[in-house]
């Protein structure tokens, strides 16, 4: 105290350092965050389901065996290529297991034509941090130029931006050709498809490099300038192995157009190309934001508005409007809890003492926070503002006690007095600094999904609450010496003198002021069992999602026709502000957060999302009703589903695993399950698009005996057959080295209406005696196996999988639980749940697990600060009386249960036992000093009534602002604010009238057994 100068000098250090670190923080909207499943994908276009599981997933699945942490390996093999997940613990080095999935699958051998397999990590860096659309605006850019030459540009443009890790595109494709094949032309020519493919694939040269060369110099020359329109490709030659050669054009059309084309997007109705930009991971999201709209400016279709460019979202603007509106929340908090610390010291310097306490607090934290690499996203702000409210109870309660100090000495301010009066405190603040930081221990030691997502926030807290015992210990007792002038408050406290007589009436009613409050916690743990469930909390964005699924082996074409009639729907609706939607499968690991159940998911070909955005004032919900039974009404192979955009994705996506039989026995109960799941309301099931008896793929089975009988060549049969396979296939034309891609298309169905394999079972062939033979005589058309091969640890295993698109995941799930109760399930046969429920489960149990460790702790600080088992028991009523407020405030915000309320509970065990410890910390003074019981009891309360409420008042106001916030941005701290402010209040108001009755009755029967037992040894 006698170094107020040294501390002063400090104090300015701390604040420049903290302003630095503020400015230099790396920022984000989340921390990182690991999912712990890896995904691998191979691609494998011309392979069956089988063939995948046997030459691809099995090998990949042995020899990922030899990573470390692997708990297992679920595979799904199909019809095209392989999606493998590979589970690790939650607390697990992902990034390590990464490296080593990466080196294990670097010597796997697979098929030669087959890429390499893609490895992929889900974390909150490789969610997009912007969204763009591109469309055309000119007529000289036309759909073709638009996903193809403009994206590529756009593309290799963003990925030059420092910061930026890689680009995903959607609706994009590659310049190329389609070739058109005349197959009767082909087939008098006598060629074949293959003949066709073989050819272009040879080197056309246009032109030679070389060197000229005479006695003294030797100089390179190239020869150029002759490019191949397309009338030189018509020319190219088509030649077959014995020597007939033709023109392309006599056998087939050539003309420019998009390959690879396997996604295709649209906004309002117009093509459109959507581009997701990743950051690394040690880039500032403002920063590589900022960089990529400064970057697109300087391309020239956009300069000559040839093009036309949305931000469908920034995560840099909203990162930076959220912290914006966030600190503002927390500074208006900040105003009006100064206030209420004014209003009780009536005094500008006591205010003045307890407001600098907050930005010593808050940028010495920041600081802190920078270096142990902590970035500064809305989890860490929000826990930031949680202790910008808490942080200020010790000093105040410092504050008071020296004021009451100097009071009693006449106003005489001494370095003794506030010595003593600042030891006289330090047990309780110590005490009750110590629980509030122990609750957030067990946050950091559980692990699991509250460990990784509130490990920041959780940080945060507890340094601002550890620096804060220092100021309050260290900073205030000097500066209060060194500045404090005159008489410190007023010697008529009429606080403590209202609170002796609201005491002395709540003693003359005590049972009925308990029932009371019993029956008010009992009343509020019934309402809690009626709040919804979510996992996280939902916003209200006014965004609408419909989800199309059309029936499997859907061409893109038609998924696509499907979606251009809703597409009309939503263009002459009037409360449809824009839409877009995107269709396809570019088998890349799509996800919507961090917390996806399996790592992400494959979109399916024959899937179509959209995304609606209604207008202001319009009711999301009812327009949801109305467009969902409309779209119902339509005559339509589809299956449409529509639901508030908040609650749609894998956050809400439900899974049940089938297990204990074989794949065709469990596909079979699975399909059972699904009609059975379908009638669920708020639910809405995968696969309600395909028939009991749909069969997916077929197998075409050649009759030696009959082929040989008939005399025909096998290669004529299979040459046959190919012209009905090539549809779509791909390859490429070598011109001068360089390889352009081409798709091959057939003119087979044009002009008729017969179904494929009827229009190939009908193929004539000539035989021996020159007789026509049709198709259907030399081979068979069967159904084969599934074309999706599901196993887990080489075990098979169906999934039948359904989004919950009603905002209490809980209900549903039970409902669910029923519905599969009542589905009679063969022997062996069981059923486990993933997904949605199963996060929400283990969020349960984690929190419940979290709660317990914290009350522990809490309970061994107590004891360990107070003697005897009444003090600690009559502080922790006060977790229960903080419940009743909590639910009330979610109550009338409509909130639910979800990670976020539940953290403000766990928080609030170690903010609402401070009052009872400061409350009960008196008592026991006052027993000590030796006054009688009830007098103690009733002296101590009434005067710690008015610390107790500064400290809660300035907690409530400072959270306040948050907890009235609607923003859909900060939902997370509105919740946290809610249950915080709630609790703190119920809690505050109740203990200063329940702590004294249950202490004075713990202390009646304590007193009643010491005089039984001094009776019986007298006697």
């Amino acid at each position: 105290m006698k170094r107020g100068i040294l501390i002063l000098t400090l104090i300015v250090l701390i604040l420049v350092w903290g302003g630095m670190s503020a400015w230099q923080i790396q920022r984000d909207y989340l921390p990182e965050i690991n999912n712990s499943t890896l995904s691998v994908t191979v691609r494998a276009d011309n392979f069956q389901a089988d063939q995948v599981k046997a030459t691809i997933t099995e090998p990949i699945q042995q020899a990922v065996r030899v990573v470390d942490g692997l708990q297992d390996v679920e595979t799904n093999s199909f019809n095209g290529g392989s999606l493998i997940s590979l589970n690790f613990p939650m607390n697990y080095d992902m990034e390590q297991a990464e490296e080593q999935v990466t080196k294990a699958l670097a010597d796997v051998k697979l098929p030669a034509d087959i890429d390499k397999p893609l490895v992929t990590r889900l974390s909150t860096h490789s969610i997009p941090i912007i969204r763009m659309s591109l469309m055309s605006s000119s007529e000289n850019i036309s759909e073709n130029m638009l996903r193809t030459s403009i994206q590529e540009d756009f593309v290799n443009r963003l990925k030059t931006v420092p910061g930026v890790k890689d680009v995903r595109v959607s609706g994009g494709g590659t310049a190329g050709y389609a070739v058109n094949l005349r197959l009767e032309d082909l087939k008098k020519a006598g060629l074949t498809v293959t003949d066709v493919k073989q050819s272009l694939e040879e080197n056309y040269t246009t032109g030679i490099e070389g060197k000229v060369s005479n006695n003294q110099v030797s100089i390179p020359v190239q020869v150029s300038g002759w490019g191949l329109n397309q009338q030189d490709l018509l020319k190219l030659p088509i030649h077959d192995g014995e020597g007939k050669n033709v023109p392309l054009s006599e056998v087939a059309g050539i003309s420019n157009s998009i390959v690879n084309l396997e996604t295709i997007s649209r906004t309002d109705g117009k093509p459109s190309v959507l581009l997701d930009v990743l950051k690394t991971s040690t880039s500032n999201i403002t920063d590589v934001s900022d960089r990529i709209k400064s970057k697109i400016k300087d391309i020239s279709a956009l300069k000559n508005k040839d093009i036309q460019v949305s931000i469908l979202f920034d995560q840099g603007v909203q990162v930076n409007e959220s912290l914006k509106g966030l600190i503002k929340e927390g500074l208006l908090g900040c105003l009006f809890s100064m206030i209420c610390v004014f209003l009780f010291f009536r005094k500008v310097r006591s205010t003045l003492l307890i407001v600098l306490s907050l930005p010593i607090c808050l940028l010495a934290t920041t600081g802190l926070l920078k270096t142990m690499g902590i970035s500064l996203n809305i989890l860490t702000v929000s826990g930031l503002i949680v202790a910008m409210g808490r942080v200020v109870d010790d000093s105040i309660v410092i504050l008071d006690n020296m004021n009451r100090k100097v009071h009693e000495a006449n106003a005489k301010t001494s370095v003794h007095l506030l010595t003593q009066a600042v030891r006289e405190m330090i047990p309780a603040i110590v005490s009750s600094t110590a629980t509030t930081v122990a609750v957030y221990v067990p946050i950091a030691l559980i692990g699991g999904m509250v460990s990784s997502a509130f490990s920041g926030f959780a940080w945060s807290v507890v340094i601002a609450l550890i620096i804060s015992l220092f100021v309050s210990i260290l900073v205030v007792p000097a500066l209060y010496n060194l500045f404090w002038k005159g008489r410190p408050m007023s010697g008529d406290d009429k606080l403590e003198t209202s609170a002796q007589k609201i005491l002395n009436w709540v003693f003359e009613r005590k049972k009925k002021v308990v029932l009371t409050f019993v029956s008010l916690f009992l009343l509020t743990s019934v309402g809690a069992a009626f709040l919804p469930v979510n996992f996280l909390p939902t916003a209200k964005t006014g965004q609408i999602a419909v989800q199309i699924e059309m029936p499997q082996n859907t061409s893109l074409l038609e998924v696509d026709g499907e979606v251009k009639r809703l597409e009309a729907l939503l263009g002459t609706n009037p409360k449809v502000e824009s839409f877009s939607s995107g269709l396809g499968s570019s088998f890349t690991p799509q996800s919507d957060d961090v917390f996806d159940a399996g790592g992400g998911w494959l979109q399916k070909p024959n899937i179509a999302n959209l995304s609606i955005k209604v207008k202001e004032g319009i009711d999301v919900n009812a327009f949801i009703m109305s467009l969902q039974k409309q779209l119902n009404a339509s005559s339509s192979k589809a299956v449409f589903a529509v639901s508030n955009q908040n609650i749609a994705g894998d956050d809400s996506q439900l899974k049940i695993n089938l297990t204990g039989s074989d794949s065709q026995t469990l596909e079979t109960i699975a399909q059972t399950v699904r009609n059975e799941l379908k009638l669920i309301p708020g639910l809405s099931v995968q696969g309600a698009a395909e028939s009991e008896d749909h069969l997916t793929q077929y197998q075409i089975t050649l009759n030696r005996k009959a082929i040989e009988h008939y005399g025909i060549k096998l290669g004529d049969v299979i040459n046959r057959i190919q012209q009905y396979t090539a549809e779509g296939t791909k390859g490429f034309i070598s011109i001068n080295q360089n390889q352009f891609p081409i798709v091959i298309h057939t003119d087979k169905q044009m002009g008729t209406t017969k179904d494929i394999f009827t229009l190939m079972g009908g193929e004539t062939f000539l035989d021996k005696d020159g007789k026509n033979v049709t198709l259907d005589q030399l081979a068979v058309l069967e159904p084969t196996g599934s074309s999706v091969i599901q196993e887990k640890d080489g075990q098979p295993y169906a999934v039948i999988t359904a989004n919950i698109i009603s905002n209490d995941i809980g209900k549903v799930s039970k409902q669910v639980k029923t519905a599969l109760g009542k589905i009679p399930l063969p022997e062996g046969i069981e059923y486990s749940f993933a997904g949605a429920p199963q996060q929400v489960y283990e969020m349960i149990y984690e929190m419940a697990l979290a709660l317990f460790f914290s009350i522990l702790h809490v309970l061994i600080i107590i004891s360990s600060v107070f003697r005897g088992w009444r003090a600690p028991i009559t502080v922790l009523l006060c977790i229960p009386l903080a419940f009743i407020g909590s639910v009330i405030g979610m109550f009338i915000f409509q909130l639910e249960w979800n990670l976020a309320a539940l953290v403000g509970l766990l928080m609030l065990t170690g903010i609402v036992v401070t009052n009872g410890i400061v409350l009960v910390d008196k008592i026991e003074r006052n027993l000590r000093d030796g006054l009688e019981p009830k007098l103690a009891i009733m002296s101590g309360t009434a005067t710690r009534v008015r610390p107790v409420l500064m400290t809660a008042g300035t907690t409530v106001l400072t959270l306040l602002p948050l907890a009235v916030s609607g923003k859909a941005d900060t939902i997370v701290s509105q919740t946290l604010g809610v249950v915080v402010v709630g609790g703190m209040i119920s809690s505050t108001l109740i203990c200063l009238l329940v702590i004294p009755i249950m202490y004075e009755w713990m202390s009646g029967k304590g007193r009643n057994t010491k005089a039984s037992q001094q009776s019986q040894i007298s006697a």
